[in-house]
């Protein structure tokens, strides 16, 4: 019978019963009395008789001593035995060869077929990694580990064949980007591993405190130092280090660079806020005040609490920025109307720098060591920066200011390099669109992958990124991620509807019936569809995804969590350290409030 969608006809309408009973009718006989004879020599070996030999003379014994020597009750127990022990290993046969017989519509079978993934594996991405690197120049690609190929995107599912596949790798030339819903797996199977096994310095930031929990005590162990940025206390670690944004900020391109990322937080959903463009230059005068005369952000935000306030105007005179004074002073000098909504948008843009917590990360103070992004980049051992903030309302701005720098000093590092850093720059942007909105990102994606820099971005819908980007910006960055994986729970009908059309389409045998005079002719034609429809990737279950590579169809991915790899047990070990070191600290800044001592 044919493989094919649809009813089976039963074989007692078909021309086929007939066939069926001929062959039962000749075997049936021969195949049990060979079986009632393996009994009977099984038998006569444990009680020490004799069987006649197997054939015609043992069929016309079997009622007068086939067997002499040995108890009938024995050949009947064994014989009992061996039709249960037969039955169960057909029965467990079967099932096996059943489960792993793909449907005719399986998905999984008509993605296996991909030879343009054939790249991504093991042998091809190690040998893609000798030639990216100049320090693995001359090493055997099959001497590589895992961490050193690249980041493992996952296995490839086979048809049939459940567990582990064939491991799938991102180069170190790549650009990642991640739609997957929360509870998918983006944090246990995507930022926890490549943090891990980055071969080089990490920029990771979350809103949550289980990312730095699994991965800092063990990138600490490895030679390299953690950076934990923290004004929110969302692990209730003590401050070890301030950063000042204005530092190295010498031309307006910097400032308003700068400035951007602070209006970027501003909830404008149509893009249609005329005050935002406005308090981008404002906020681009008052940075590049600030830095030209050795001022901190504290400066900035009283600048902003006085629309006319002429100190700015003279620092940017002093410094040479005569244009930008010109402009701040007529900005000043605008109708008040105007003026106050400029300076209203810009106050909102910034209003992380009235909060004396997060202020403290960014101005100088207490002796606290400065984070240099440049020394950060070109360090001999690799740190790792940990950027947390737990919404976009509080430090967002000033995690993708400093994601940015730290980015644009590894480029520049890259270019007085020979063009690409080694080892590389893994940047994790998980909730990239709540707390690390850069407004170009997009535009960097097309060639941070050939500065050796290689960025993931994490996105919880597509939807979600054109909020921040704007549809063009949102096209723009899934054309120049050279990686996209879509996992489980994609609740955008949108997205659904666009990757069932990208996945394609493949012929699938469908059977019909026709009863007539008592009896069932059955066809078989060939259907057109969908190899996933929209309904099937929303349905796609937790721990699985969909790949689209660069140069090759797409396939369906089974993801690797961290605790399902070899490292477990020290990661959890680091985990269970660090929520008790979490804890104590949550103890610790509990007591400092009376009321809650008490």
């Amino acid at each position: 019978m044919s493989r094919a969608l649809g009813p089976r006809p039963s074989l007692w309408h078909t021309g086929a019963m007939g066939g069926w009973l001929v062959l039962a009718a000749c075997w049936a006989p021969a195949g049990g009395l060979w079986v009632v004879w393996v009994a009977a020599k099984i038998a006569a070996m444990l009680a020490g008789g004799t069987v006649l030999p197997f054939g015609a003379g043992f069929a016309l014994a079997l009622g007068r001593g086939a067997w002499p020597g040995t108890p009938t009750f024995l050949v009947l127990v064994v014989l009992a035995v061996l039709v249960a022990g037969l039955g169960a290993l057909v029965w467990t046969v079967w099932r096996y060869v059943a489960e792993r017989l793909p449907r005719p519509d399986d998905p999984i079978a008509a993605l296996a077929h991909n030879p343009g993934i054939e790249v991504l594996k093991h042998a091809q991405a190690a040998g893609k990694a000798v030639e990216l690197r100049r320090s693995l120049k001359g090493t055997d690609p099959l001497r590589l580990g895992p961490g050193e190929v690249g980041l493992l995107l996952g296995e490839l599912q086979r048809p049939g064949r459940p567990g582990k596949g064939t491991a799938l790798y991102a180069s170190w030339e790549d650009t990642l980007v991640a739609f997957m819903a929360p509870r998918s797996g983006k944090t246990t199977a995507l930022s926890i591993p490549y943090v891990l096994s980055a071969p080089g310095a990490v920029i990771a930031t979350s809103n949550k405190a289980d990312l730095w929990a699994a991965t800092a005590r063990l990138r600490q162990e490895a030679g390299g130092r953690v950076w934990l940025f923290d004004p929110q206390h969302i692990t209730y670690q003590p401050q070890g280090w301030w950063w000042n944004p204005l530092s190295g900020l010498a031309t307006v391109e910097d400032a308003h660079r700068l400035a951007g990322h602070f209006v970027l937080t501003v909830d404008d959903p149509q893009k249609k806020d005329l005050w935002g463009p406005a308090a981008q230059d404002l906020l681009c005068a008052l940075f590049l005040a600030a830095a030209t005369s050795g001022r901190s952000l504290r400066h900035v935000a009283a600048w902003l609490d006085e629309p006319a306030v002429p100190t700015p105007i003279e620092l940017l005179h002093h410094a040479g920025f005569t244009l930008m004074a010109s402009s701040l002073k007529g900005t000043q000098n605008g109708a008040v109307e105007t003026r106050d909504g400029i300076y209203q948008t810009a106050r909102t843009a910034a209003k992380c720098l009235r909060d004396q917590d997060i202020l403290s990360w960014v101005t100088p103070g207490d002796a606290l060591p400065a984070f240099s992004p440049a020394e950060f980049t070109a360090g001999t051992r690799p740190g790792t920066l940990y950027l947390l903030s737990k919404s976009r309302s509080a430090a967002a701005p000033l995690i993708a200011a400093l994601t940015d720098t730290v980015m644009r000093a590894a480029e520049h590092h890259a270019e007085r390099s020979g063009g690409r850093l080694d080892p590389p720059l893994v940047v994790c942007l998980d909730e990239a669109a709540n707390i690390c909105r850069i407004a170009d990102l997009p535009e960097l994606y097309s060639h941070l992958g050939s500065r050796g820099i290689v960025p993931v971005t994490i996105l919880q819908s597509y939807e979600q990124g054109v909020t921040v980007w704007g549809e063009p910006g949102m096209a723009a960055l899934w054309g120049a991620a050279t990686r996209k994986l879509i996992g489980a729970g994609t609740d955008s009908p949108r997205l659904a509807r666009d990757l069932a059309t990208l996945i394609g389409q493949h012929d699938v045998p469908t059977r019909s019936l026709t009863h007539a005079d008592g009896r069932t002719s059955e066809q078989i034609s060939l259907r057109r569809q969908d190899i996933l429809e929209p309904a099937a990737i929303r349905a796609l279950p937790p721990g699985t995804a969909l790949l689209l590579a660069t140069g090759g169809r797409p396939a369906l991915l089974g993801l690797c969590p961290w605790y399902a790899g070899p490292r477990a047990g020290r990661i959890a070990e680091s985990i269970t350290l660090a929520e008790a070191a979490i804890t104590e600290g949550a103890r610790r800044a509990d007591a400092t409030w009376p009321e809650v001592a008490e």
